[in-house]
């Protein structure tokens, strides 16, 4: 099962003519605009909505694929016309499990942003109506159908993603759900599930999804802009561990600090898919550091460097740099305000992400703030190269953020 909702139910907003075009058109869904055929949908219609970097999936089993391949190479049907490919294609088509998929597979399926230079406008994503795909039940809005269609997401980076693939052979998985073995396999840093206490997992929504929100809650607001780096979401945590004879010689056994290291979605062992985190960490000695802060804190920030993500800032060793800093308070962990952080993170001697604004007021609509993020990154040895895009953070409230990702941005 995939974790991330990349597919949904939504309500179309409204529907525009584009001005020169005489079959296509513009909807709008949330402050998504998606080119579509025309007359195809109305404002209030109920549809599927793909988000940018989904994979749909190959409805084509192994036979058919090959089949369709051997079509297409003229190795099968080599006197055919054109007319006569065109047809024995289209019938291996319709064998796929998914269809109504089948005329993005020369895009290998893949959903990516459009931008129609002629026209001037930008499609995010991909809309279905719903009786095309094969929905017949009556559904509200926001439902999740990843699972239902299968699709996943382009993904550079598996451990980003929280998709590290489990052990084959059936005996060690069947250890790996014992404690002990885990323990004895990977080290005493052994991956565990997000624990409670922590801050949530670091994974803010879309400009597209939050903005009318954001602008009728905050309209004149500053916010506190820092350019998105690509890379690797990466936690350095200090905790106290508790000797197990502490319980009855604390005397003689007190409490520890200790230094923890997680990625988006999990606890890092050092040994195995953890080391290169781990060996970054240790290398620029950030557990020496974090371990030396009185209390206890989490240390949110971006993994960065060869082998992560292309490697896209021609960085020669990989690098952290920090975004969130969270204090544990009452048993609560609490997130410095942005000037905090900034004199935190030159305190113990932490680099802090670009900052790009201190003062960033929203604009009138998200698209102007997806033009804003189509710059150049700041940051590194390749300043030619695209931004992923940014984040805001509200400078009165650090807790509300969202992110705004270039629709242009590859590696």
């Amino acid at each position: 099962m995939y974790g991330k909702r990349l597919a949904y139910t939504v309500k179309i907003k409204d529907v525009k003519p584009i001005e020169g075009a005489d079959k296509i058109e513009l909807a709008q869904v949330m402050d998504y605009t998606v080119v579509v055929k025309k007359n195809e949908f109305q404002p209030g219609d109920i549809a599927m909505y793909i988000e940018v970097d989904s994979v749909l999936p190959d409805g084509l089993d192994p036979v058919l694929k090959q089949k369709y391949e051997d079509i297409k190479s003229g190795k099968e049907l080599p006197e055919a016309t054109k007319d006569e490919m065109k047809a024995a294609l289209a019938t291996v088509q319709e064998q796929s499990r998914y269809p109504y998929f089948e005329f993005l597979r020369d895009k290998k399926f893949k959903i990516k942003s459009m931008k129609l230079s002629k026209f001037g406008v930008i499609s995010q994503g991909i809309l279905f109506r719903l009786d095309t795909v094969g929905i017949t039940e009556k559904l509200d809005i926001d439902v999740d159908l990843t699972n239902r269609f299968n699709i996943t997401e382009i993904v550079q980076d598996a451990e980003e993603a929280g998709l590290v693939q489990e052990p084959r052979n059936k005996f060690f998985k069947f250890l790996m759900r014992y404690k002990w073995f885990r323990a004895l396999k990977l080290g005493a840093k052994f991956i565990c599930d997000w624990k409670a206490e922590w801050p949530g997992k670091s994974d803010e929504e879309n400009v597209q999804k939050v903005f009318t929100k954001m602008k009728t809650l905050y309209p004149k607001k500053e916010w506190i802009a820092t350019e998105k780096l690509e890379g690797q979401n990466i936690t350095i945590y200090s905790y106290m561990s508790e000797n197990i004879f502490g319980k009855f010689l604390p005397g003689l056994f007190g409490k520890k600090k200790k230094i923890g290291v997680c990625s988006r979605t999990r606890n890092l062992p050092e040994k195995g898919f953890g080391a290169p985190f781990w060996n970054t960490v240790k290398r620029l000695r950030y557990d020496e550091k974090i371990k030396k802060i009185p209390g206890e804190w989490f240390c949110r920030g971006e993994h960065i460097g060869p082998g992560i993500q292309g490697n896209i800032y021609n960085l020669p060793r990989t690098e952290i740099r920090f975004f969130d800093f969270y204090q544990k308070k009452d048993g609560k962990f609490v997130k410095l305000n942005f000037e905090e952080s900034i004199e935190f993170a030159k305190k113990w001697d932490l680099p802090f992400v670009p900052v790009l604004d201190e003062h960033y007021v929203l604009p009138e609509t998200a698209q102007e703030m997806l033009e804003q993020s189509d710059k150049n990154t700041v940051f590194g040895n390749n300043l030619s190269h695209k931004r992923e895009g940014f984040v805001l953070r509200l400078r009165d409230d650090y807790n509300v953020s969202f992110k705004v990702k270039n629709p242009f941005y590859t590696i």
